[in-house]
């Protein structure tokens, strides 16, 4: 042989072995320009500290945030309403008497709280380029599959690039620099903070920041305090007489006795041994290296929802250094492995593919954003899919805290809505996808405020209204507040959000099938919640047990007479929430042999319920009454509830029910704000209508903030995340959670493949979704149809599959079961049952095949 091509024949072998199993291309955002503000900058985050990340040449930044970073304490807490008696006879004889804007101006002055704290922004870390000239070449992209953001452009012909990602396993983030020569590199950082309190200080081999959030913040204008009457609620403003003691509504130190909670960040360079670093009070200059890495920790004196972060909390200066020093341990290579691997072990477990074309899919994300509402791209749509699923990962990691209106990244003190937990709706909907897409441990931090809530609601339930259990109502904070807040007659009063977050619970064990999570962890919440609306329930006269004062939020009414309200008795999503939570704490404890008095009396109770009602104009009835709505196409359809997110309507137990659903979209319209969008998709996939799904899918690809005059209302901002506006990440979720409806449901009792596929999707590929009953989900379709389909059972319970078309499921390459037809709400579907043999296994695998 001659020696001469062995070499080549050698690396012939290597290539055919490497196109043999070709690497799938990185999922990326990615832009030609730098961030111009804060809503075009690249979110990273690792489930606990997070950062925006510009993309500047000349001066970079990155806007900080550390999510248990809250203004006030529990010393803050407003606890001081109590219902009477004697005032809750007049608001419930009102109300049976129809005079509801009486009752509600009772209800405003006497049962309401005041608004929870506020979550706040960290700081930011600027680095500036001390090397002058023009930049091309540039691009800025997010990487999903890897979670990094790179910065990449040449300058005075060298190339340059800047990598930021955030380790979960070793909690800091990391900004790496690297240019093409030796010296290239010459930069100064330093750190500034939106709060008066913070100072900036070089000690040793590293830059700090410390500082102390606000003792209390309050967005609400002196105006509006006084004109509610509000001022006693308020004794940080204001003296005992009602006169303002400040001119300002954010407090810090002194001024607040001292309270708010204490925060550091430490910055520590890493370089080659030839490369020259510089510490002082004004910053960091690295200079005279081609490379260099940064480890930035930050840290709170957060030491739990019941302690005080001034007087009781931890060291956040030795909490961060200890951070630091352990991520010290590994090189730049290291972290950057350990960091991918984690965070690849959650986001590759799913994949969805559907096809654009390759001059779509080479465009700068912003563009295809652009050019959608002309023409379809169907892969910039699953982009977004699993950007809604990286925000996830990045935002909610066990040990962290929930996601909140923002997930973790905010850069206002007074952010819009306190940028906390709005919990009669938008925080359920951030986690509506996580067990969808297999991200079932992303929830451990909303189980966490769960349980907390509930010790603060227990206190709530026994001290305001006298009653078992726990309640909580529309918003919270880290704090975890639990009396209604504000005074917002559509939304403040609304003593029902325990019931959705013990949804969350039960949804957890339907897709996990874990028992003891469903005995040990959700029943006794769930218990309590039941116990809590079993004592709140009155008879409306009519002999049907109904809540005595509630809203449908945040809609209002217009009655016969005239009267504009928001409070009534046995609003629809109230009657819907209880119902679902008699329903499921009694399975629960029925399963455990638990509460058998409890259970006797949810029983009955049960069958009493108001039940769901029709409407004149075949809608879904919001309230107890047929009563107008006042916005008719109002962004919240809280009556909804029983069918999305819960499984109580459905085209085959409660066909006219379906139906009503329908009316009522029809009725709301298709254009809404951003995180209302994302509850239509759901909607829509759940009434089996891909096309109409996908009709709010093209809406919510609105551009905002683009200059174009021609786009308002609500949106996506160019980094792709959601615009009430402004930013709500909610949106991001429910999309996501909206696109695997629209590709897999499994609420109604067994598991319908592609069950509202639109028409512009009419090819591609998923796998990694997952199903109640603990199944995993794999499909190719073409042509709008299935091809095959790959079931995973890791649970081992009997299956129940359904399809648009015929199927027979293979087990061990042998047929073991063909579909039947069925009809539903007017339709055929295909559909067959595998039970599987639990004495052999617990878990199984079958394929699908389809003519």
């Amino acid at each position: 042989m001659n020696m001469r091509i062995i070499p080549y024949f050698v690396f012939f072998l290597c290539f055919a072995a490497c196109t043999g199993t070709p690497q799938k291309e990185p999922l990326t955002l990615w832009y030609h320009e730098p961030a111009h503000n804060w809503d075009e900058a690249l979110p990273v985050g690792n489930g606990r500290a997070g950062a925006m990340v510009f993309g500047g040449v000349e001066k970079e930044q990155l806007q900080l945030n550390e999510n248990t970073l809250y203004s006030g304490e529990p010393s803050v807490v407003f606890k001081d309403v109590k219902i009477t008696p004697e005032m809750f006879d007049r608001v419930t004889g009102l109300m049976k008497a129809g005079k509801y804007t009486a009752a509600s101006d009772l209800v405003c002055k006497n049962w309401l709280g005041r608004l929870h704290q506020y979550y706040q922004p960290f700081g930011d870390l600027h680095i500036q380029n001390n090397k002058h000239g023009d930049a091309g070449q540039y691009k800025r992209t997010l990487n999903i599959s890897d979670a990094i953001a790179t910065t990449a452009y040449e300058q005075n012909g060298i190339r340059y690039e800047r990598e930021v990602f955030a380790s979960h396993p070793d909690d800091v983030i990391v900004i790496h620099l690297k240019s093409e020569t030796s010296k290239g590199i010459d930069i100064s950082l330093d750190f500034t903070s939106p709060h008066p309190t913070a100072v900036q200080k070089g000690e040793d081999d590293r830059l700090i920041l410390h500082g102390q959030a606000p003792g209390y913040v309050e967005r609400r204008t002196f105006e509006q305090l006084e004109q509610w009457g509000d001022q006693y609620k308020h004794p940080e403003l204001y003296d005992a007489k009602g006169n303002r003691k400040f001119n300002k509504r954010i407090l810090y130190g002194d001024e607040i006795d001292g309270k708010g909670m204490f925060f550091e960040a430490q910055l520590k360079p890493v370089l080659p041994k030839d490369g020259k670093c510089e510490i002082t009070d004004s910053g960091i200059h690295v200079y005279n290296t081609g490379e260099v890495y940064f480890l930035l920790s930050m840290a709170t004196s957060f030491n739990g929802f019941d302690k005080s972060p001034s007087r009781e909390g931890i060291d956040p200066a030795a909490k961060a250094a200890d951070i630091l020093d352990k991520a010290l341990a590994y090189d730049y290579p290291t972290l950057k492995q350990r960091h991918t691997e984690d965070y690849r072990s959650l986001f590759d477990r799913v994949n969805l593919e559907l096809v654009s074309s390759p001059g779509q899919k080479a465009m700068p994300t912003d563009t295809r954003l652009e050019r959608f509402a002309q023409t379809a791209d169907p892969d910039l749509a699953a982009l977004l899919f699993q950007f809604g699923r990286y925000l996830m990962i990045s935002g909610s990691r066990p040990g962290g805290q929930p996601l909140n209106l923002q997930g973790m990244w905010n850069k206002d003190t007074i952010p819009a809505w306190n940028c906390g937990y709005t919990i009669n709706i938008n925080t359920e909907m951030n986690y509506w996808p996580a067990e969808l897409t297999n991200l079932s441990e992303c929830q451990e931090p909303l189980f966490r405020m769960i349980r907390e809530l509930a010790v603060s609601g227990a206190e709530t339930a026994q001290n305001m209204y006298g009653r078992r259990g726990w309640v909580a109502h529309h918003n919270t904070s880290i704090w975890r507040e639990s009396l209604p807040n504000d005074n917002v007659p559509t939304a403040s009063f609304w003593p029902m959000v325990q019931g959705w977050l013990c949804s969350h619970l039960w949804e957890h064990y339907q897709f996990t099938q874990d028992t003891d999570f469903l005995k040990n962890e959700a029943y006794p919440l769930m218990k309590g919640a039941a116990e809590f609306f079993a004592d709140w329930l009155i008879d409306d006269g009519n002999g049907h047990l109904v809540t005595p004062v509630g809203v449908s939020p945040e809609n209002t009414f217009i009655t016969e007479d005239g009267q504009q309200a928001a409070m009534s008795m046995g609003p629809t999503m109230d009657m819907a929430i209880i119902r679902e939570t008699f329903t499921r704490t009694l399975a629960t404890a029925e399963m455990f042999d638990l509460d058998e008095p409890l259970r006797a009396e949810l029983k009955d109770k049960l069958e009493r319920l108001l039940p769901y009602q029709v409407g004149k104009r075949g809608q879904l009835q919001e309230w107890m009454y047929d009563f107008k709505e006042r916005e008719p196409q109002h962004r919240h359809f809280s009556h909804l509830y029983g069918f999305h997110p819960s499984d109580q309507i459905t085209p085959d137990k409660t066909p006219e029910l379906f139906n009503a659903v329908r009316k009522t979209l029809e009725l709301r319209g298709d254009l809404a704000s951003g995180w209302s969008m994302g509850w239509k998709i759901n909607c829509w996939a759940r009434l089996l209508d891909g096309n109409h799904a996908y009709k709010i899918i093209a809406n919510l690809f609105n551009p905002v903030g683009f200059g174009n005059s021609e786009h308002k209302g609500g949106g996506l901002f160019r980094n792709m995340l959601c615009a009430h506006p402004p930013f709500q990440i909610d949106g991001n979720f429910g999309y996501t959670a909206g696109v695997t409806e629209i590709l897999l449901q499994s609420h109604a009792g067994y598991i319908h493949l592609l069950p509202a596929l639109p028409d512009v999707w009419a090819e591609g590929t998923v796998s990694g979704l997952k199903a109640r009953g603990n199944f995993e989900v794999a499909m190719n379709w073409k042509e709008g149809k299935l091809t095959d389909a790959n079931i995973h059972s890791l649970a081992g319970k009997s299956c129940t599959l359904r399809a648009g078309q015929p199927f027979t499921i293979k087990q061990n390459g042998k047929v073991v079961a063909t579909s039947t037809p069925i009809r539903s709400n007017g339709k055929e579907y295909h559909q067959a049952t595998f039970q599987s043999d639990t004495h052999l296994s617990n878990s199984y695998k079958l394929t699908l095949l389809f003519d």
